[in-house]
Formats: structure tokens, C-alpha cells, sequence
């Protein structure tokens, strides 16, 4: 009785902290994402949870935007922490829109973002 108790604990922890392991998000379909909801987490929803400076979106490139969302999210602010799987696609599409090889690209924060 006792190992199927201590089995059940450490089967409902793995799956309890799968979700903060995992090293990327599903991108697909960023395109149909809200890009204001994305400002918003990107500066003011991730800010909340993480001490780093949170980098403009003309500080990188799309292609490098892409690759931190989807095989190097520990170079994101605080290792991506901040972002959540329902939020992860409206950020991209923000931060792909406003990119340094965008044709709208976004070199300083938002005075709204505060």
C-alpha cells in the first residue's frame, strides 16, 4: 500500500511540473493571434513574474524571435517563466510583427507598457 501511495505522489508531481519543462510552445497558427494581447504579456504579464529586463521585440530578428520560442527558451527573460501557453502564441506574433527585419520594427518599450 505504501509504494502505491508513493507512486501515485511522484506521478502526480512529474505531471504537475511537465507543463514549466517543457522547451518549446506550439506556434502553430501564431498568425491568428491578437498582437495587443501579446504587448501586453510580453511587458506587462511577463514583467509581473521576472526580474530581467524585458527586450524590445527590434532586439532580435524573427528568425532568432522563433528559435527562442521553440529550442532555446532559456534565452528569453527568465527562462520564459513568465509566459504561459495561452499567452505564448499572441507574444510571438507581437514580437514576429515588430521583429528588427520586420517592416514595423519596435526599438524602444511602449510609454502605455509603462
Amino acid at each position: 500500500m505504501k509504494r502505491l501511495l508513493s507512486l501515485a505522489l511522484i506521478t502526480a508531481f512529474v505531471l504537475a511540473t511537465l507543463p514549466g519543462l517543457a522547451l518549446a510552445w506550439d506556434l502553430d497558427g501564431f498568425e491568428n493571434a491578437n498582437k495587443e494581447r501579446g504587448q501586453w504579456a510580453w511587458f506587462t504579464g511577463q514583467a509581473r513574474t521576472c526580474d530581467e529586463e524585458i527586450p524590445v521585440p527590434g532586439a532580435h530578428t524573427r528568425e532568432e524571435w522563433r528559435e527562442m520560442f521553440t529550442t532555446a527558451k532559456d534565452k528569453l527573460p527568465c527562462g520564459g517563466s513568465g509566459i504561459n501557453a495561452r499567452v505564448a502564441k499572441h507574444i510571438f506574433l507581437f514580437l514576429h510583427e515588430h521583429a528588427s527585419d520586420s517592416d514595423d520594427p519596435m526599438n524602444q518599450k511602449p510609454e502605455s507598457c509603462g
